[in-house]
């Protein structure tokens, strides 16, 4: 009789479905069960146990080598740049769809319908109107 050696598959891969074992879904259950209990108490204990933190204004002050800062760290924001960054997403993206148009129309096999033609110029159409739009309101001018 050959003895069997257990090789790796056989601890990853069972043999028969789970749902087959008996008890397997209160085995499931009890463990949820336990793990959703032992995180609360290990809350509880790091709540009851912890350091509590200590807010006073040395802490809140930008650190600059021992020294008082020379300016103020919360600069205000550039909205403008803000407005410039998110059109240039947006249509970074819609780019991006386009890719999969220009790469198609790349191909010898394959040709656009004139539907699909159709729908690539209303989109180009829309991006258009879209970019029309952002002008005349004047969100792309840097200084107002």
């Amino acid at each position: 009789m050959v003895p069997y050696y257990a090789s790796f598959s056989d601890f990853i891969i069972p043999s028969h479905p789970v749902s087959d074992c008996p008890g397997s879904s209160e085995v499931g259950l009890n463990y949820m069960v336990f793990v959703f209990l032992f995180s609360i108490a290990l809350m509880y204990m790091s709540f009851s146990v912890g350091q509590r933190a200590r807010n006073n204004m040395d802490k809140k002050i930008a650190f600059e080598c021992g020294f008082d800062p020379l300016s103020n760290p919360r600069m205000p924001f550039s909205l403008p740049y803000f407005l410039v960054a998110l059109l240039f997403l947006i249509f970074d993206v819609e780019v991006v769809l386009l890719l999969g148009v220009c790469f198609s129309l790349d191909s010898v096999f394959i040709t656009l319908s004139p539907f699909s033609l159709f729908l690539c110029v209303l989109f180009c159409f829309i991006l258009l109107v879209g970019l029309m739009h952002e002008i005349n309101e004047g969100s792309l001018i840097w200084r107002h």
